[in-house]
């Protein structure tokens, strides 16, 4: 049950919550707005923030939030939504490869799924066996391509074949919960879902903004972030904090759009945005394309708000840089500097990679004082006055596997680098030889690995790229 539905059947709490907040000013913010929270704010005589529950209901779904999308005039992947049948689903597949056919990868999305838990996908470049010919019919019709009657005869013959396609070659994202093809499609037509192209590249950097709209109509950014994701490219266990992969008035373009969208349909509270960036085969320009809405308080918004707490930091939404305020230097040191050179100025800019999706099954055994004397002994903790270093967040004491960490530092790389190496000293802590435990630790740390050798070779490049500049400029 949902928190607000075990208040409501604990009177005593309930008293208890009502005498803590006597006198004060108090509101509600909800995950998944839900009528018992009505029930406790007209209980407490305090607002909750956040939309109608029907109203987030109808807009959380990927469905509704492709509406809400379309109408704010945002660039979308390609795909349909509000596909309920069988017909339907092989029909709109088999007219979006037809219209679409530099896509090689289609994702199936259910309505009420969140975390990459309701996907499905299936590959045509591999298996759709009149793929090869339709490519070579779209070159000969050329910019005509786009033109129903010169679609027909392709149409037709991938309808054909998308039926034993999806049989044949469909498959699952989360194994764990939709075993097979068959049990998925179950659950897609019974509640519906999306259909929707995958980028048309091999380097795809997905996105995740939160924002916020309060009661009288005023809209900001809350946080920003690049997704990093593990073993799955559609699942996500953190992020790196502020995002870098978007050019700052693209994305705040893009996201005000959204949220005009969402206030003209009584939208009020947090919300999470999604988007996937990429650059395009065909025209190499970088694209940006929204997937995803959250009408709810999100993990991310609440550790950026833990963020900017520990580090006293602001983010500025026009440059999206995330500044911490200089250290306060003592006269006496500031009497000595004016005899020798002036020193450059401290580095204010801070980077964090964030996770509250981390677990160890060996954690539920680890009491919290001990967990804290390691992090201690291996010199993991946080310098309030650098503002850098670790901070933890411990989920539940009923779930102690599951923790969240917030690593804070003056350089991205550096920051991944503490990420990978406190996991790792965590596992080699509280692991033994006959008893590993199950954990996601390890898939993270190989997904930071990867990332660090992109940003070398990104590094090397570019000093590559200057030292040719040099010798051009000099000859």
């Amino acid at each position: 049950m949902c928190l607000s539905t075990i208040l409501k059947y604990s009177p005593r709490t309930l008293k208890r919550l009502k005498n803590l907040i006597r006198g004060r000013e108090a509101y509600i913010i909800t995950q998944v707005p839900h009528n018992d929270d009505i029930f406790i704010s007209d209980y407490l005589n305090v607002p909750v923030m956040c939309p109608e529950p029907d109203t987030a209901a109808l807009f959380s779904c990927k469905s509704g939030s492709k509406r809400i999308f379309a109408n704010a005039g945002v660039t979308m992947p390609p795909g349909e939504y509000d596909v309920y049948s069988l017909p339907q689903l092989h029909e709109c597949l088999a007219q979006l490869i037809t219209e679409n056919l530099e896509v090689t990868r289609w994702l199936f999305k259910l309505d009420d799924e969140y975390d990459g838990r309701g996907i499905a996908y299936i590959d045509i470049g591999d298996h759709l066996h009149c793929y090869q010919w339709a490519l070579k019919e779209a070159a000969r019709y050329g910019e005509k391509w786009k033109k129903k009657w010169a679609q027909e005869a392709a149409y037709i013959k991938i309808h054909e074949e998308v039926p034993t396609l999806l049989t044949q070659h469909a498959r699952t994202n989360n194994k764990n919960v939709y075993a097979t093809w068959e049990i998925y499609l179950e659950a897609f037509l019974s509640q519906g879902g999306v259909i929707e192209a995958c980028p048309p590249s091999d380097s795809v950097t997905a996105l995740t903004a939160d924002m916020l709209i309060e009661p009288n109509g005023e809209m900001s950014i809350v946080s920003l972030g690049d997704q990093i994701h593990d073993d799955s490219l559609y699942t996500c266990w953190g992020l790196s904090v502020p995002q870098s992969s978007v050019e700052p008035e693209l994305l705040n373009d893009n996201l005000f759009k959204v949220a005009e969208s969402c206030r003209a349909r009584g939208v009020i509270g947090y919300f999470a945005v999604d988007f996937v960036t990429f650059i395009h085969p065909k025209t190499m320009a970088q694209e940006l394309w929204t997937v995803d809405l959250n009408l709810s308080y999100s993990d991310t918004a609440a550790m950026s708000q833990l963020l900017k707490f520990v580090s006293c930091g602001t983010l500025d939404v026009k440059t999206h840089f995330f500044d911490v305020p200089p250290p306060k230097v003592e006269e006496k040191k500031l009497r000595r500097r004016r005899l020798k050179e002036e020193e450059a100025p401290p580095n204010t800019k801070r980077y964090a990679v964030l996770s509250t999706k981390l677990f160890h099954t060996n954690l539920s055994v680890v009491h919290y004082s001990v967990f804290f004397q390691m992090c201690r002994a291996h010199g993991i903790g946080y310098d309030i006055k650098e503002k850098q270093g670790t901070v933890f967040t411990l989920i539940d004491s009923f779930n102690r596997e599951h923790l969240g960490m917030l690593s804070v530092g003056d350089n991205l790389q550096n920051v991944l680098s503490i990420f990978a190496t406190n996991l790792s000293v965590i596992h080699q802590e509280i692991s033994a030889p006959n008893m590993q435990g199950d954990s996601n630790f390890r898939p993270v740390i190989e997904d930071i690995e990867a990332i660090l050798g992109t940003t070398v070779e990104n590094a090397e490049d570019e000093e590559e790229d200057k030292e040719e500049e040099k010798e051009v400029a000099t000859t």
